[in-house]
């Protein structure tokens, strides 16, 4: 069965060839699709369906899309309502989105941009909660420890003002999470949060992913593009990896966070904006600023509210817990009956440093239930001391490092299909003749594997 087809999307736009292209697609990506011809006949099918999401036109018989917008956000705030429009231009984007649209698309648009827009929505659809606290979850948070219950209550008292919030911690500590829980707790709840991976991109990207770009401000800007301070206006902001960006870039940072202005790349007028900024990063940028690579200035702007994650080794009673939690969410997606550990097992586990945190826990417990399909987790299954468990330092050659790691996996998949190769290359989703050429490249002899096939 598709996992699309129990959503329900409602498109409403009176251009027929536009409307059975977008249709098209749609099914194709097995959604439920219901069709209006204009604003009326929207509002009645809204009524009727209740659906996952709305895409509608903004110039249609009988009511406008942004007529439709304030209609249905007032029934059902969380539903995401894409409006499309031939006559597209920034300030139109700009005001549908402060109404309460998920996105604005103009006209015209390709195949792939609907897709990825319609996917995207509902995917923070689904993560849009406005209360997800529980005995064993706080807005996805695991954690029974003192320490844990002292962020919990943090991330209460810092939703509660719009000041910036700084989340220091290692690598798979749960960052993002934090920074979504605290605005889930907010009065901007029912507004966008965007988060941008400022270390992933460059000063050019990173400036018109900010900030937004005009047409025709560089090479590939063929249309108006809105950054996500502006899409995310009453919202609030994930600035993750900050201490990876530049100092130039650091600038015009300080100066949107200051003023709550900005420019465009390629504009010359400032565009004022309302957000929360949440910033996010592993790195010590005391030890930046010492370093002359971290503004000083921006530090003290972005630290007003600190927040520490702390490591999961200093929280070691929290992890026979995020076990149970992560094992059961596993093991729904794999389609297994959930495994009982030994006590020695969850010993090992709880007493192992886990130098990546819970990403780290979390692969190794995936790998753990892939390759395992006992009903019963013995401790000879948990193997911590093997090179795939430590990549959260890096020493040695990567090239090394992936070898052993897939001398590990064959065997692991040989020893699991009894050494049938044909059995083993499917479980490995690579082609028999692959795998007897890595056999024999890393000199896997049958007696490691098991037997013959």
């Amino acid at each position: 069965m598709n996992t699309n087809e129990s959503i329900k999307i409602l498109v409403i736009e009176d251009d027929s060839t536009m409307c059975d292209g977008m249709v098209t697609v749609l099914r194709k990506e097995g959604y439920r699709v219901n069709v209006a011809r204009d604003g009326a006949a929207g509002s009645r099918l809204f009524r009727k369906e209740r659906p996952d999401l709305v895409l509608t036109d903004l110039k249609l018989p009988e009511k406008s899309g942004m007529q439709l917008l304030n209609e249905f956000k007032a029934t059902d705030p969380d539903l995401p309502v894409i409006l499309i429009s031939a006559f597209g231009t920034i300030d139109l984007a700009v005001n549908a989105l402060k109404s309460g649209a998920y996105d604005f698309i103009p006209k015209p648009f390709s195949v792939d941009e609907l897709k990825n827009k319609v996917a995207l929505a509902l995917k923070m659809k689904l993560m849009t909660v406005v209360d997800d606290r529980t005995e064993d979850s706080f807005y996805g948070l695991i954690g029974t420890s003192a320490m844990m219950q002292k962020v919990f209550e943090k991330i209460s008292q810092v939703a509660k003002v719009d000041s910036p919030v700084l989340i220091t911690g290692e690598s798979g500590t749960g960052k993002e999470l934090v920074a979504r829980a605290i605005h889930a707790e907010s009065s901007r709840r029912r507004r966008h949060f965007l988060a941008v991976n400022c270390g992933a991109l460059t000063d050019t990207l990173l400036e018109s992913e900010l900030f937004g770009h005009e047409k025709g401000a560089f090479t590939g800007a063929i249309r108006q593009h809105a950054g996500i301070f502006e899409q995310a206006d009453g919202g609030t902001i994930l600035l993750d990896e900050i201490g990876e960006i530049s100092v130039a870039m650091q600038v015009k940072l300080l100066r949107v966070i200051q003023r709550q202005v900005f420019q465009r790349v390629g504009g010359a007028n400032e565009v004022t904006t309302d957000v929360r900024v949440i910033a996010a990063t592993n790195k010590d940028l005391k030890t930046a600023i010492k370093d002359k690579t971290f503004r000083e200035d921006l530090f003290f702007r972005l630290n007003v509210l600190p927040l520490r994650l702390p490591p999961l080794r200093e929280r070691s009673g929290d992890i026979k817990d995020l076990i149970d939690h992560i094992v059961h969410k596993k093991c729904a997606e794999l389609g297994r009956e959930v495994p009982a550990f030994d006590d020695h097992a969850l010993e090992m586990l709880e007493n192992y440093p886990w130098p990546g945190n819970i990403r780290e826990l979390e692969n190794f417990l995936e790998r753990l239930l892939i390759f395992s399909k006992d009903a019963r987790i013995e401790p000879t299954a948990i193997c911590l001391d093997e090179p795939d468990e430590t990549f959260s330092t890096v020493s040695g050659k990567l090239t090394d490092v992936l070898e052993e790691t897939e001398i590990l996996m064959i065997k692991r998949a040989l020893q699991e299909t009894g050494g049938i190769k044909q059995r083993a290359a499917r479980l490995l989703g690579i082609k028999t003749s692959t795998l007897y050429y890595k056999m024999d490249k890393y000199d896997i002899a049958a007696g490691e594997s098991g037997s013959e096939s």
